[in-house]
C-alpha cells in the first residue's frame, strides 16, 4: 500500500475518532432521556436497557409547561437576532466607511461582550423594575441586546471591510444616498454574513440561561430555565433534563439544515481565494 494511501486511512480514523468524542454527549444525552429513571442512576454505565417515554411525558405535564418555554426561547431568541442585525448594519457600516470618526469605536463596542454578565445584571434589573418589565419577552429582548449587538457590530464590520468601495462611489455618482446605497447595494451583498451573524445571535440568545434566570419568573421563563426545574430539593430528573436538551437542540438542527448554505458563504468571506 502506498505512502498516500495510508496517509488517507490514518486522517479518517482521526476524523472518526473526532467525531465519536465531539458527539458522545449527544449521543449520551438521547440515550438517557430513554432510560427509565431507576436506571439512570446505576454505579455501572449500561447501553442494554427496555425505552421508556416516561421521562418525555413529564415534559408535558401541567407543571411543565413544554410549549410555552418553547415560544417563548423562539420569540425571544428570534427577535433578539433580527432587531440586532437591524441595529447592527448602519452601526457597522460607518465604523466600516467614516474612519475619521471610529478611534477605537469598534474595539468599545465589542469590549462590552468580553464583560461577564453579571456585570450587567443589577443595572438591567433596575432598569427593567423602573419601566415594570420584569418578567415579561420585551425585557429579556432588551437585555439580550447586551451581547448580541457588540457580536453582530463585530462580525458585520469584517464582512463589510471586503465590500469595494467603487460599488458606493458608482452610486454616489448616479445621486443615490447613504441610506439607500446601505439598503439597495451593501445589505444585498452582505446577505450570507447576515445570515452568519444571525445564526451566532439566534443560538446564543437560545442557549442563554443566567439572564433569563434571574430577569424571569414564569411569563417569559425561556426552555434553557425551565429545564432546570428539574432539579429539586429531593431528586435530580436527569431523564427528563435529558428529554428537555434534545427538544431544545431540534430547531437549532432544523435552522442549521435550511441555511447551511449560506452559513458556509458567510464564514468563508474575506477568506484568501
Amino acid at each position: 500500500m502506498s505512502h498516500k494511501k495510508w496517509k488517507k486511512i490514518i486522517l479518517y480514523i482521526i476524523a472518526i475518532f473526532t467525531v465519536m468524542i465531539v458527539d458522545f454527549p449527544v449521543v449520551f444525552m438521547f440515550i438517557t432521556s430513554f432510560k427509565p429513571i431507576s436506571q439512570i442512576m446505576v454505579p455501572n454505565l449500561k447501553f442494554s436497557f427496555t425505552p421508556t417515554l416516561e421521562n418525555y411525558k413529564m415534559l408535558v405535564t401541567e407543571n411543565f409547561p413544554l410549549f410555552k418555554y418553547l415560544l417563548n426561547s423562539f420569540i425571544i431568541s428570534l427577535c433578539s437576532a433580527v432587531i440586532a442585525i437591524a441595529l447592527s448594519l448602519p452601526a457597522s457600516y460607518g465604523i466600516s466607511r467614516f474612519k475619521e470618526k471610529k478611534e477605537g469605536t469598534d474595539f468599545w463596542i465589542l469590549s462590552t461582550r468580553m464583560a461577564p454578565p453579571v456585570v450587567f445584571a443589577l443595572p438591567m434589573f433596575l432598569i427593567l423594575k423602573f419601566f415594570n418589565i420584569i418578567d415579561t419577552r420585551i425585557g429579556l429582548i432588551l437585555t439580550y441586546f447586551t451581547f448580541t449587538i457588540p457580536l453582530a457590530v463585530w462580525i458585520l464590520k469584517a464582512f463589510m471591510m471586503e465590500i469595494p468601495k467603487s460599488l458606493e462611489e458608482a452610486a454616489m455618482l448616479d445621486g443615490a444616498t447613504r441610506s439607500y446605497i446601505l439598503l439597495r447595494i451593501i445589505t444585498p451583498l452582505m446577505k450570507p454574513g447576515i445570515v452568519s451573524v444571525f445564526i451566532i445571535d439566534f443560538v446564543f440568545a437560545w442557549n442563554e440561561f443566567f439572564f433569563a434566570l434571574i430577569l424571569t419568573l414564569d411569563k417569559a421563563t425561556t426552555l434553557t430555565v425551565g429545564t432546570a426545574r428539574f432539579i429539586t430539593g429531593y431528586s435530580i430528573y436527569w431523564g427528563s433534563i435529558a428529554g428537555a436538551s434534545m427538544i431544545a437542540a431540534i430547531p437549532m438542527i432544523i435552522l442549521m439544515f435550511f441555511v447551511q448554505k449560506f452559513l458556509v458563504r458567510g464564514l468563508t468571506m474575506g477568506a484568501v481565494k
